[in-house]
């Protein structure tokens, strides 16, 4: 076998060229990577792009039947997955050369990721513990990744062309001059651009309090050492130039470097799968008020015919208040990693209101349209009432009786002098009782 070319070698042949450009008009990542793979499996078998366009489609059905078990048996011996990835590069090329293959190429093990066996998304309290590995920029990139959601390629381009930048947080400002960085809201949102979403569509998310104040730390320190935030700077940077955009690779080094020195053994993707797995975890419960089809969006998953025609436009500002503030509250408790074991009583009231409504009979689903946080005792009260079957005005339900949600102490005046009935005990310490008949 001879020493192998660089891939990029295979640009000068027109032919690849076009197939690679074409590629790129998808996927940038792709493109480079089939071209990695055309290469390899040139270098492999000792052909050429150019052989491989010549034959018949009989022919290349052979061809790669026949790499599929030489791959099996190589020493080292290649994964199902890995495999499959070799056979849909040359796939790509073939068809590009308009031979067409029919016939399924089987590959054994090829949706196995034995590599990924055993992989456990981490608890906040375990992510935690890489923050003191960190310096200020991997602990801002670490943050975004963690609670945004977002793919590695949003932060920065494969060749670092592009990537998310200080323009893309509409409500951050910077202040040169005093060295400063101000949020105008938190949890404040992320835009991010078709060009940097992989499915081309826009979409945004939100960072929480703790990414805001590790991205604040990061900002600050670039503007001390002399730099000049503008609205095209990176909000990651790679170490050469002024506010120059990082690249796919890069980001992935410099999460994986962290990971080791603490021990982990993670792929920097597990950042994408916590945010995943945690948000999912906060659909399920009511007192939060987030939605799935929320979480798929802020992830820049297409999601279903409804959410397209929903979130796939210009937000309502009434939409996005309301996903925000579920995202806050959703961040609050299961999403950041500081504060963990501190009170937040917030968060109880809004579970023990979440308990009281779900006791007389309101769904989860229809908790989720209730604003915990902003009704007032006398709102939930009445909407409590409105359940148990008062008519609205004369407060009498359907067998002529009167209920009302009173203290316990105006119970006790009510049952013992009046000749009310008790009917329940309410998880807020109030109590409903009936009138006599």
């Amino acid at each position: 076998m001879t020493t192998q070319r660089p891939a990029k070698d295979l640009l000068n042949d027109e032919e690849v060229a076009t197939w690679h450009a074409n590629l790129k008009e998808g996927s940038e990542i792709t493109a480079y990577t089939y071209l990695r793979r055309l290469n390899n499996f040139c270098d492999e078998f000792e052909t050429t792009p150019q052989a491989l366009a010549a034959m018949n489609s009989k022919d290349a059905y052979r061809m790669l039947v026949n790499a599929v078990q030489h791959y099996r048996s190589r020493e080292p011996k290649l994964t199902g997955s890995t495999i499959k990835g070799y056979i849909k590069a040359i796939r790509s090329w073939l068809q590009h050369n308009e031979v067409v293959i029919t016939q399924k190429v089987r590959i054994v093990g090829a949706n196995s990721t034995p590599t990924l066996k055993g992989e456990q998304t981490p608890e906040p309290y375990v992510l935690h513990s890489v923050w003191k590995f960190c310096d200020e920029r991997q602990a801002a990139l670490i943050s975004l990744a963690a609670f945004l959601g977002f793919r590695p390629q949003v932060f920065g381009s494969y060749r670092g062309e592009d990537g998310l930048r200080l323009e893309d947080l509409p409500e951050l400002q910077v202040d040169n001059d005093h060295k400063k960085v101000l949020f105008q809201v938190i949890p404040t949102r992320v835009i991010v651009r078709e060009e940097r979403s992989k499915t081309r569509r826009t979409y945004e998310g939100f960072l929480c309090r703790e990414g805001c104040e590790r991205l604040e730390k990061y900002l600050v320190k670039r503007m001390n050492a002399g730099e000049e935030l503008v609205p095209h700077s990176a909000i990651i940077a790679d170490d050469f130039g002024a506010g120059r955009n990082i690249t796919t690779k890069s980001i992935g080094k410099l999460i994986r470097k962290v990971f080791r020195h603490a021990g982990f053994p993670w792929r920097p993707y597990i950042l994408r799968r916590y945010y995943d797995t945690r948000l999912g975890q906060a659909v399920a419960k009511p007192e939060i008020g987030l939605l799935e089809e929320w979480v798929t969006f802020w992830m820049g998953h297409l999601g279903g015919i409804e959410a397209q025609y929903r979130l796939h436009k210009k937000l309502a500002d009434s939409l996005s208040a309301q996903m925000r503030e579920a995202y806050r509250r959703a961040s609050e408790s299961m999403l950041q990693t500081i504060d963990l074991h501190q009170d937040d009583a917030a968060q109880m009231r809004r579970e023990l209101r979440a308990m009281t409504l779900n006791i007389v009979g309101f769904s989860d689903e229809e908790i989720k349209t209730i604003d915990l946080d902003a009704s007032t005792t006398e709102q939930l009260q009445q909407l409590i009432k409105q359940k148990l079957g008062l008519k609205a005005g004369n407060g009498v339900n359907g067998n002529g009786r009167r209920q009302l949600v009173v203290s316990p102490d105006e119970a006790k005046d009510y049952i013992n002098n009046k000749g009310w009935q008790f009917r329940g005990a309410m998880t807020t310490g109030e109590v409903v009782i009936e009138s006599p008949p």
